[in-house]
């Protein structure tokens, strides 16, 4: 399910990033980071951490982020899942199209549901 979590994000952000670049903006600003979520979430960790905002962003310039790489056997994907998944990416592509018509709706809807269920996933 997490994959299947993952994929209909990453479709979800390709659109967002699609109409982005058309409109030249972001077609929700509730999507987007805006300088006041960043105020309101610095204040909500001063609330919480009971501290002086100069404590906070003190800390907060402590922080370090470090990527790591792995190769663990249980993330390989067998390539029938590949083919899978990307069947499923496609359909939920198509479903942001903007001609869509209920028809098409409920035959990707179909589509969808057999990817998943067939198989196994």
């Amino acid at each position: 399910m997490l994959n299947l979590a993952n994929l209909a994000e990453e479709v979800q952000i390709a659109y967002r990033s699609r109409i982005k670049l058309i409109k030249g903006d972001f077609a929700d600003e509730g999507f987007a980071t805006t300088k006041s979520d960043i105020e309101e979430t610095f204040k909500k960790l001063v609330h919480k951490l009971k501290k002086s905002p100069e404590e906070v962003f003190d800390e907060l310039k402590k922080q370090t982020v470090g990527l790591v790489f792995t190769a663990h056997p249980t993330q390989s994907v067998r390539r029938y899942l590949l083919h899978k998944q990307g069947r499923i990416r496609d359909c939920l592509a198509q479903l942001y199209a903007k001609d869509i018509t209920p028809d098409d709706k409920r035959e990707l809807d179909e589509a969808l549901h057999r990817e998943v269920c067939i198989n196994g996933y």
